[in-house]
This record gives C-alpha cells, sequence and structure tokens, in this order.
C-alpha cells in the first residue's frame, strides 16, 4: 500500500498539523488527478480527520471515511438524484477502517491540457462525473473500491514531475461552529492547503 497518506501516532490534538503539512506537500507537487479524459492538478484541498485524540467535529463521519485511499462523494446514495443535488463534494479518504474517519477534501484543480482552473466542491465534481460517463459510474467505482493509487480504477492519482509550487494555508471554508468545538480549536485551524494566490490568505 502507499504510505503517502500515512497518520502517525500523536499524543496530542496539535501534533497531526505535522502530517498533514507533508501529505499535502506530496498531493499537491507531486501528484495529478486523472481520469480517462483528462489529468488534473490538485491546487486546494482541506482535512477533516476524526480520531480519539483529534475529535474533528466538522469531518462528516461517514462510514466511507472509515476507509484508507479511496474515494468518497459526499451525500451519495441515489444516482438518479445525486445528478440533481447540488452540495457535491469529492473526497480522498485516509481512514483506518476501524474508528478513525478521514477524508481530504478537494476543492480546486487545474486542467493540465487546458489551464482551466475548477473551483467550488460542486462544479468540480460535477466534472469528475462527467469524465466517468455520469452518476451511475460511481455506483460501479463503490463496488470496484480500487485504491485511489491504482491506474485501472475510473480516478486515481497519478505521480508527475515536481511542480514545486508555494503551498499556503488557510481556515477550512464554509464551516459553521459546532457547540462540541467549545474552545474553537477545530474551526480556526488552517487546515486548507493551496497553490495559487488568487485565493486570500486568511489570518
Amino acid at each position: 500500500m502507499n504510505d503517502t497518506l500515512t497518520i502517525n501516532k500523536h499524543d496530542t490534538r496539535e501534533g497531526y498539523q505535522s502530517d498533514f503539512d507533508r501529505i499535502a506537500k506530496v498531493l499537491l507537487n507531486h501528484f495529478e488527478l486523472t481520469t480517462k479524459e483528462n489529468s488534473y492538478r490538485i491546487r486546494e484541498i482541506e482535512f477533516y480527520y476524526y480520531s480519539v485524540i483529534h475529535k474533528d467535529f466538522y469531518c462528516h463521519k461517514n462510514e466511507r471515511q472509515l476507509t484508507n485511499q479511496k474515494l468518497y462523494f459526499h451525500r451519495f446514495k441515489d444516482p438518479e438524484k445525486y445528478v440533481r443535488l447540488k452540495q457535491k463534494g469529492i473526497d480522498i479518504t485516509f481512514g483506518n477502517e476501524e474508528t478513525v474517519y478521514g477524508g481530504i477534501l478537494i476543492r480546486s484543480i487545474e486542467n493540465i491540457k487546458t489551464s482551466e482552473i475548477i473551483t467550488g466542491i460542486g462544479n468540480l465534481t460535477n466534472q469528475i462525473i462527467s469524465d466517468i460517463d455520469g452518476t451511475f459510474s460511481i455506483v460501479e467505482l463503490y463496488k470496484s473500491d480500487k485504491n485511489i493509487f491504482d491506474s485501472s480504477g475510473f480516478v486515481y492519482l497519478k505521480t508527475c514531475q515536481n511542480n514545486e509550487l508555494k503551498i499556503f494555508k488557510k481556515h477550512r471554508q464554509g464551516l459553521n461552529l459546532k457547540k462540541e468545538d467549545s474552545d474553537k480549536f477545530y474551526l480556526d485551524l488552517k487546515y486548507n492547503y493551496f497553490t495559487y494566490p488568487e485565493i486570500e490568505v486568511l489570518t
């Protein structure tokens, strides 16, 4: 199994930032998200990780996020209804198959051939769905359940030359304070990583 998404054990919730920094550097500069139609440079991601030590209350904790190195399409249940659903999103999972939920939300991608940057998780998800011939292909993708690094999958991560892009960090986007996060620790974390300066860096 590829160890790119490996999370180390930490004694404090603060310790996980170093793992996310490391993974973000690799995903944003050394891999392309690839379909049969296109290859994309990943330009923006966010980390969501819930464990005994790191209780990220903003993680969906969907059972799909218990898997590791797979794709998780947010709120996917019925392929006919999903095509009309506005609140879509795609995670690369990095759970531990037991009690740890992990998802790396892809927020922006850049088409390698056209240099078009696609932002917004709904727009991005629709583009990937179009590349894999529609929502019914998600059913097949889930059934085959291939590793995200397996090039025979519908969507996979392919290694590329080092892009050497500068990586910026900011707060995760679109979150509302949850009562469980009483000290705003998880709300205030800079778990959003991106590589194009057009996005305002939040301080």
